[in-house]
């Protein structure tokens, strides 16, 4: 075997060894701990063998995905569009500033029983609560990513009399792509923190039902095979935006001689 594929079974090798590790320290940590409350690995994989099969148990996962989706396309929606309206223009942004900081310093909790009085119970509860939190990320993000545009490219923007529409299309949003990349990527790993922290309010079902009735029963396997669940889906779902990320904004890295993290 080559150098060179030697090389390339470190990474993989090195990132078992860590899983491995893991798993051992919870085998001895639930050893002398109180079984009833910290069960082996052998327990919570056994639980996650039956779990991961139940139709239930699926249909919860699916139901806390689709509100996932919903919450991250519209709060990422609304921050690339306000984003880029207040890198591109600073009166905007000056008048918009103070009411953003003030919005994006409120936890996202806080804002629940609001929702609730406003909107009931479920989806129009929940949903609303995920793009709030998903927003800000992206916004910062865009807003760092079209201020990053130089001067003398702005200058020749306005020299060649192009539109506010097409620069911001042509020039701004290219040029704040690998920024607003980057927001995206840590506004997911919000969104499904908040899809659980969201169906823990009101009426349950999703994911975060599934863990609060679980718990309830004492059904400790269950309520870390669950964890573990939601665990490997924000594993997913983040590999799934470095893998984008490296086709979309090859041209960037190329550029930069870097490669996505």
């Amino acid at each position: 075997m080559t150098r060179r594929a030697l090389l390339g079974l470190r990474s993989p090798l090195l990132a078992i060894a860590g899983v491995l590790a893991a798993l051992i320290a919870w085998q001895l940590w639930a050893e002398r701990s109180d079984p009833f409350y910290v069960p082996t690995t052998t327990e919570i994989f056994g639980a996650a063998w039956s779990l991961w099969r139940d139709p239930d148990f699926l249909s919860d996962a699916a139901e806390s995905l689709e509100r996932l989706a919903a919450g991250f396309l519209i709060g990422s929606a609304i921050g690339i569009g306000v984003g880029l309206l207040m890198g591109s223009s600073s009166r905007v942004r000056r008048a918009l500033e103070p009411l953003v900081d003030l919005l994006r310093s409120t936890p996202p909790i806080a804002i629940a029983p609001a929702l609730l009085i406003i909107a009931g119970f479920g989806n129009g509860m929940r949903v609303p609560l995920i793009a709030f939190g998903v927003c800000f990320p992206v916004l910062l993000n865009t807003v760092d990513g079209v201020r990053a545009v130089s001067s003398e490219v702005r200058d020749t923007a306005s020299m060649l009399h192009i539109g506010r529409l097409d620069r911001t299309v042509r020039i701004y949003f290219p040029a704040a792509l690998p920024s607003i990349v980057t927001g995206l990527r840590i506004a997911i790993s919000v969104a499904l923190v908040l899809v659980v922290v969201a169906e823990f309010v009101g009426e349950g079902g999703g994911l975060g039902g599934y863990l609060e009735v679980a718990a309830a029963r004492s059904e400790f396997p269950e309520v870390y095979a669950c964890i573990l669940f939601l665990g490997l889906i924000g594993y997913v779902l983040n590999r799934f935006f470095v893998l984008v990320e490296r086709h979309l904004l090859a041209w960037h890295y190329g550029a930069v001689g870097e490669q996505p993290a």
